[in-house]
């Protein structure tokens, strides 16, 4: 069997497609939508008195977080 090591460019662009770069834009008070690349890639909405709700684009729930920023971190945690 023979072993070989990714170029390093490889590497690099394979992190990248794990974690890739969300660009947030509040289009209303309380609900932002982020684009990856030009495409919707999910949303944010504040829900008063619990948090910041996080949904990708294609609906599923990361979860209610206490701030914005946690809810934006939370999709590259995916």
């Amino acid at each position: 069997m023979t072993m070989t090591n990714p170029r390093k460019g490889q590497v690099e662009k394979t992190q990248l497609q794990r974690t890739p770069t969300i660009e947030w834009t509040a289009v209303q008070s309380g609900l932002w939508i982020g684009k990856s690349n030009g495409e919707f890639a999910g949303m944010i909405e504040a829900r008063w008195g619990e948090g910041f709700v996080a949904m990708t684009r294609l609906a599923k729930n990361l979860g209610i977080f206490k701030t914005v920023n946690e809810a934006k971190a939370s999709f590259t945690e995916r």
